[in-house]
């Protein structure tokens, strides 16, 4: 009995401390038919200052045996006083694109408010603030200071490089917006450079946070000469946690580069590790994604081809995570295209799986993923049918709980048996108090006769763990419940219960609960501490929870209540009286 309530707290006390280990500080192809009349667009200045990379390299994919399979090239340094910003969108997306670069520099999400109760909306790409201090900024990690500020840097391209010349700037001077059927949007910016042309056709859908993007470059008017060209696709990163106005909860989900290969399917790279270790890889088709708490950036090329992915730290500190395609030579009347999709904007999982069917991996469930990604299918069913997601968090559990049901069932009638042998377990210790072994020995015989067990009493609290921990990350990494209200004073899902009346319900329930736990008479000192640990374990688990979202401790409270209306249940049908409880 000892042994079981030794492994049952030290359950609980993992549990805990697994939640709280991560427990951070803040961290400071269109229809030509279709082309509308060709417009140049009203353009604003932007400087390219932050987000300048002109000391970075790539890795070149070389397919013939007969060439490197390391050649690096060089970038260029950027004007930034010819670079202007062209703005493109859809219903949920605004995209702003440097005209000089071709970069995606911006990626506003409607309706996505940076805070619940702010004007802000979320942009995935741009300059973001580090911290307001100068002295906290990690200039190792690619930030740099700007205006007293430290500030990093966010943004995604793709496009094509030569060895001779670096990255070709494709220096975009005019855009059509071409209006397809079912409110389908093509954008189609070209530009001349060096004796080369460049058109970047952008495809954006109703509703949908991916983008359908082709590179295509060729010779200009009067060039003649083959140039050999290398096409790449690329999200570049400072290594800086979310920065003010973040949570403790951003910092617990994971920040940093996968790719999924045909080697592995979803690999994580962290930024620590490519610091001293850069990645590269030749794959057949495969994804490359930068991921952060709700929300997601990726490039997906083409899938019948092979790529070479890469990540790496660059020499102004920020991280490089690319993939570049096989080369191709430029002549007359013969240019190069690139084809890849660009997923930038919440984790959604039908809409990234639609895009790759393993991209909505990167909403990581943890090493419990197996139960977790069922659990939000569940949730989303709930939503459905409800229209709450705090309804939704609501119907999970009670489905959980039902399916659990006989098991859980089978444990609470243990707990209830041995709670009616108790004074007969008292009358055995008066009897062999002095003769432990001889005590143990007619406790264990008294436990056959009464057809109970120890371990089956706990085996409910054990049963739940799992689901507890899985529970856990799906609610803490789903961007559905970001700023969604349940009832009453719960206005934000994600966030803590500002009055701290879920935690309260939910220790009231787990003492009561707790009650219900037969305990074995002991004068073992040992064993008293440990009952008396215990008591107290409602209380400690209530200080947690004020500070958890107030989702995951919905489903706690909800849980702990049908548990403890199981357990009376139980006891009842054991013929145990709730008042000696």
């Amino acid at each position: 009995m000892d042994f079981i309530k030794i492994a049952l707290i030290g359950a609980i006390a993992v549990t805990v401390y697994y939640l709280l280990l991560q427990w951070p500080p803040v961290a400071t192809s269109g229809d030509s038919s279709f082309i509308s009349e060709v417009k140049e667009i009203d353009t604003i200045p932007h400087s390219n200052s932050i987000i300048n990379d002109s000391k970075d390299s790539l890795s070149v994919l070389e397919l013939s045996p007969s060439q490197s399979s390391d050649l690096t090239v060089g970038v260029s340094e950027v004007d930034s006083s010819f670079s202007k910003l062209f703005y493109l969108s859809n219903d949920v997306l605004n995209i702003g694109v440097d005209s000089l670069t071709g970069r995606f520099v911006s990626a506003e999400m409607e309706g996505v408010r940076s805070e619940k109760d702010s004007v802000e909306l979320v942009s995935m790409f741009g300059n973001r603030l580090v911290s307001e201090a100068g002295e906290d900024c990690p200039q190792n990690l690619g930030a740099l200071m700007l205006n007293s500020k430290c500030v990093g840097n966010y943004f995604a391209s793709s496009g094509f490089y030569s060895v001779s010349d670096g990255y070709l700037n494709p220096n975009f001077s005019y855009l059509e917006e071409v209006d397809l059927d079912g409110g389908i949007k093509l954008y189609i910016l070209s530009g001349q450079e060096g004796g080369l042309s460049f058109t970047k056709k952008i495809l954006f859908r109703p509703g949908e946070y991916t983008l359908s993007v082709e590179d295509i470059v060729g010779l200009g008017e009067g060039m003649v000469s083959p140039k050999k060209i290398t096409p790449y696709a690329r999200v570049l990163r400072d290594g800086a946690g979310v920065g003010p106005g973040g949570t403790r909860f951003d910092n617990f989900t994971y920040l940093g580069p996968i790719f999924s290969t045909q080697n592995d399917t979803f690999d994580k790279k962290k930024f620590k590790d490519l610091s001293s270790s850069p990645f590269e890889e030749v794959s057949l088709g495969g994804w490359l994604a930068l991921v952060q708490r709700y929300f997601v950036s990726a490039w997906v090329p083409q899938q019948d081809k092979t790529y070479k992915f890469q990540a790496r730290q660059i020499s102004s500190g920020a991280y490089s995570i690319a993939l570049t395609g096989q080369d191709s030579i430029l002549s007359v009347g013969e240019p190069a295209s690139f084809q890849n999709k660009l997923y930038v904007g919440p984790k959604l999982t039908e809409q990234l799986n639609k895009t790759h069917p393993d991209l909505g991996l990167v909403v990581d469930y943890g090493f419990l993923w197996w139960l977790g990604q069922p659990i939000h299918k569940l949730m989303s069913w709930g939503y459905a049918l409800l229209g709450n997601w705090g309804l939704a968090i609501l119907f999970a559990t009670l489905v959980l709980k039902a399916i659990l049901w006989p098991l859980s069932a089978a444990g609470y009638r243990s707990a209830a048996k041995m709670r009616a042998a108790a004074p007969k377990i008292q009358e055995l210790q008066q009897q062999y108090g002095s003769d432990k072994q001889k005590f143990g020995q007619e406790m264990m015989a008294l436990y056959k006769k009464e057809g109970t067990s120890p371990l089956g009493g706990c085996l409910p609290m054990l049963l739940q763990m799992p689901f507890f921990l899985a529970f856990y990350w799906v609610l803490l990494d789903m961007v559905e419940l970001r700023h969604a209200p349940f009832l009453f004073w719960i206005t934000d899902l994600s966030s803590r219960d500002p009055l701290f009346i879920l935690p309260v319900i939910n220790a009231a329930l787990m003492y009561y609960s707790q009650k219900f736990m037969p305990t074995t008479p002991s004068n073992d000192p040992t064993q008293q501490q440990m009952q008396a640990m215990m008591k107290y374990m409602p209380l400690m688990i209530a200080v947690m929870f004020a500070f958890f979202p107030s989702g995951f401790v919905l489903y706690f409270t909800v849980q702990s209540f049908i548990t403890l209306v199981q357990q009376a249940l139980s006891f009842r049908r054991e013929g145990v009286s709730l008042k000696s409880v």
